[in-house]
């Protein structure tokens, strides 16, 4: 933590990925994140610097035929891309990351051994390493109140500890989600979120910009449900349980 806030590695440590420090993405651990801006960018920037001209595909990782991936794209050694996924605009995945079918990731940054099931959406992100997300995520990247929504020009503002926000002064942001994050079925992370490293995410989470510091449990309001005998072909009603 500086006086200009949280450093992106208060949420998670790019240079604990192996493969992204080689890369030179460590250099931004002690920059505050809102100082940074592109986070995403800034990374793909680095490793870019540092491969040189070095391939961007590692020989190792495996892309669907049936994948979209476009030149502008980092994918590092063990990676799988699957098939009618589409991977674009900047984007760096690191070691031994699954991208599953049906998913479309553009200016983010993947971190080693993290898992996105099916259709994943994400823009501007930064995810750490072995973190999970079932099937359905979402990370929302723009305001809806630009007056042009294919060109925005309002700037994001991320989420600070209590409650505060700072701008990053991007059109574009989506969020940062620290090393061994995991989330059920449907997730939607709200531009500007923060979710600190080991926490989960519940299905259904319908996250809005805020700061979740690390270790936290997300659940959803109303996660309760009924369990009732079925008798004569009709079920019987009863008290809600706990919510799970």
């Amino acid at each position: 933590m500086t006086a200009d806030g949280p450093v992106l590695g208060d949420v998670l440590r790019l240079g604990d990925d192996v493969h992204l420090k080689e890369w030179g993405a460590d250099v931004l651990d002690g920059e505050p994140i809102a100082g940074i801006g592109d986070v995403s960018g800034a990374v793909y920037d680095l490793v870019c610097a540092s491969l040189g001209d070095r391939p961007r595909i590692d020989p190792s990782a495996y892309v669907s035929p049936l994948a979209n991936v476009h030149d502008d794209v980092v994918i590092g050694p063990g990676a799988r891309v699957h098939e009618y996924s589409t991977v674009r605009g900047r984007t760096v995945i690191s070691a031994d990351v699954h991208i599953g079918y049906g998913c479309e990731i553009s200016r983010s940054v993947i971190g080693r051994g993290s898992v996105l099931s099916h259709r994943a959406t994400i823009g501007c992100a930064v995810i750490g390493s072995e973190a999970y997300f079932a099937t359905g995520l979402v990370i929302g990247v723009c305001l809806l109140s630009n007056p042009d929504m294919l060109r925005p020009t309002k700037p994001v503002h991320v989420a600070l500890p209590g409650g505060r926000r700072a701008s990053t002064g991007e059109p574009k942001w989506g969020a940062i989600v620290g090393d061994k994050v995991r989330a059920g079925v449907r997730v939607t992370l709200g531009l500007g979120a923060v979710v600190g490293s080991g926490s989960v995410l519940h299905a259904g989470v319908n996250l809005a910009t805020a700061w979740i510091p690390p270790g936290s449990v997300v659940r959803p309001p109303g996660t309760g449900f009924h369990i009732a005998p079925v008798q004569g072909g009709t079920a019987c009603a009863t008290s809600p349980t706990a919510s799970t």
